[in-house]
């Protein structure tokens, strides 16, 4: 026990235990220099007397206790009375049963969110104001269009009020904090959520790009959250249509589904019994991606695009982690494959 004592206090980060009440029962001095308290005047105490109650710190510790699962927050804002400053850190939760929670404080490496005026929350507030005005004009503008539409043009207008609507559902989320890594389960049809994301990107690619379905139609359908799943495969496919375009040859992309015998994910299942998964595999014929880039691109802000952000691929890597599943990539020069592989979990009738 001892031994663990002293880990803790030369952990090069803040490191705070916090149980069911929300008291803190454990702190290391690192965490004590960050917050401005010592340990004697932090031990048996609310959390909300040591930071402002306000903060997304509490949604974070109420998620990773619902979710049972470690979660991850980069940029979130902290102040509190004891505060110097206002801290912007990176936090990472984990439940420890019976509504202890060990939280990890780390000083954030994005200087753009530390330089922010806003924290993370309020910019979420912020976005979702700004985003979802606009998003209601063109849904406005997509009602009125449909009136008096050609039968050629209903599909599109379709498309984009039903983009908009997903849009303003993950502007809403995320507004209120709600990360990818907390999805809302319910049954989803895999074939009919990548019709959608299909149906999208051909429209925004045109002629450019030839997209191939090998569908297997035994397939059952899947708990997920289904927009979350959207978002990490529009991304996905999205990646593999650009890079297609590039080679000279014509640019082809194939989505693939079926049952996977040979890989079996296993988390948290009784008797260590592994789940049956499914893949979808997306495969394009561009240029290939170096071993270097593949080593780093699921991190956050590694982008091998001009003036890209490095966000797609770490979003779509979060939203795998949230749903117990995985991704694999393999590629050489003129193919790529990004391979999803998703629990098959069986719905429980009620």
């Amino acid at each position: 026990m001892k031994a663990e004592v002293d880990l803790a206090g030369l952990a090069p980060y803040g490191l705070l235990q916090i149980d069911e009440r929300r008291q803190v029962v454990a702190v290391n001095p690192e965490a004590q220099v960050m917050l401005g308290h010592s340990e004697r005047a932090m031990l048996q105490r609310p959390l909300s007397e040591i930071v402002f109650h306000d903060s997304p710190l509490f949604g974070l510790i109420d998620r990773a206790i619902k979710l049972d699962c470690d979660v991850t927050a980069h940029g979130v804002s902290l102040s509190g009375p004891g505060f110097a400053r206002r801290l912007v850190l990176d936090l990472r939760l984990r439940p420890t049963g019976h509504g202890n929670v060990l939280l990890a404080l780390l000083n954030s490496s994005d200087h753009e969110v530390i330089d922010s005026p806003a924290s993370v929350a309020a910019f979420g507030r912020i976005l979702g104001h700004e985003v979802k005005n606009p998003l209601a004009g063109i849904s406005g503008a997509a009602q009125l269009l449909l009136r008096q539409a050609r039968d050629d043009q209903t599909a599109l207008l379709d498309i984009i009020q039903g983009e908009t609507k997903r849009i303003e559902r993950l502007i809403s989320r995320l507004s209120a904090f709600e990360l990818f890594s907390s999805p809302r389960m319910g049954a989803t049809n895999i074939h009919a959520l990548l019709e959608k994301v299909i149906s999208a990107e051909s429209v925004a690619q045109g002629s450019r790009v030839a997209i191939v379905r090998l569908f297997d139609p035994s397939l059952p359908e899947l708990e997920a959250d289904e927009d979350h799943l959207h978002e990490a495969f529009q991304n996905i496919l999205r990646n593999a249509s650009e890079a297609a375009i590039l080679r000279d040859a014509p640019a082809k992309v194939q989505i693939e589904t079926a049952f996977e015998t040979g890989f079996a994910i296993a988390p948290h299942l009784p008797a260590g019994r592994p789940r049956r998964s499914i893949r979808i595999t997306i495969e394009d014929n561009g240029p290939g991606i170096s071993e270097e880039n593949r080593e780093n691109m699921f991190n956050l802000f590694t982008s091998s695009k001009s003036g890209g952000r490095g966000l797609g691929l770490t979003v779509v890597s979060e939203i795998m982690t949230a749903h117990r599943g995985r991704i694999g990539v393999d590629s050489i020069p003129g193919r790529t494959r990004f391979s999803v592989y998703l629990p098959i979990i069986q719905r429980r009738e009620t």
